[in-house]
């Protein structure tokens, strides 16, 4: 029989110090401070072992606490490099491509459908939703997200 998990809302303040630097290690990680577990583990004068302890049992309170589902709609030119910029230009702001349909519905155009998978903001996805809007060669671009189309 599994535990039942409890979770509690606790003032930073208090806590040990172990689990203090185990968050102070995750938070490294995530801004990108540090490259890897051992620079990180290093730098807040932590053990490996101690971080390894704690680190499935600490998350702050304001973490996204899931994945969103985006779709795009895009109608594009006929043009590969068309298509390779979006695809890039999702990339570079690290979206997990969950599926890419492309379509011919015209002698000069494609339909593309892409669905993402992100733990982003909804102010990050309206980012990378006008730098796509404004690439040359995109005719039309529709997003849907939190069941709103855009």
């Amino acid at each position: 029989m599994k535990k039942e998990q409890q979770f509690y809302l606790v003032d930073f303040s208090i806590l040990p110090e172990a689990i203090k630097k185990t968050i102070r290690v995750k938070e490294l990680l995530k801004d990108g401070s540090c490259a890897s577990i051992n620079e990180a583990v290093h730098k807040v004068n932590m053990s490996r072992s101690a971080y390894y302890k704690y680190k499935d049992h600490v998350a702050s309170a304001d973490d996204d606490k899931g994945d969103r589902v985006v779709v795009l709609l895009i109608i594009m030119q006929d043009d590969m490099a068309v298509f390779g910029r979006i695809l890039r230009r999702i990339a570079r702001e690290k979206q997990e491509i969950l599926s890419v349909n492309r379509t011919k519905i015209s002698e000069k155009l494609y339909s593309s459908v892409i669905t993402l998978k992100t733990k982003e903001s909804a102010d990050d996805i309206e980012s990378l939703y006008e730098s796509l809007k404004e690439m040359k060669g995109i005719q039309s671009l529709t997003m849907k997200l939190g069941g709103e189309f855009k």
